[in-house]
């Protein structure tokens, strides 16, 4: 029996993505409109899944509010960049990658942090 070999070629993610089971909604927050859902995030990055495809090589300052509180915040305001957007599994939506960037000590530990607190890491 063969085991199949993941092709890391096409496979650049530096760590392993995470699906959240909460509805969390990422907001661009610079214009207060709603990007999509985030369904999955790494402490470099997140994707989400909206009803347009958003732009490659756009930088947004991203808004997440979490389902709960984590170090005295109820959500997490990051800088971040889309790398990649694709049309999803259902026609009606689209998935996007968002690279994060500037993202102080701090705001990572806060990420690794809220990762671990809604279950976000294998």
């Amino acid at each position: 029996m063969s085991q199949r070999r993941k092709d890391t070629k096409n496979d650049r993610r530096k760590r392993p993505r995470k699906n959240t089971p909460h509805y969390l909604v990422v907001v661009d927050a610079e214009r207060d409109i709603p990007l999509g859902r985030m369904v999955d995030i790494t402490s470099d990055g997140l994707m989400i899944v909206s009803e347009e495809a958003v732009p490659n090589k756009s930088h947004y300052r991203l808004r997440i509010t979490l389902p709960r509180m984590v170090h005295d915040r109820t959500e997490l305001v990051i800088e971040a960049e889309s790398i990649w957007s694709k049309p999803d599994a259902n026609p009606d939506f689209y998935r996007t990658g968002f690279r994060f960037l500037n993202l102080s000590g701090q705001d990572g530990s806060l990420i690794e942090d809220v990762m671990h607190t809604f279950s976000l890491v294998g």
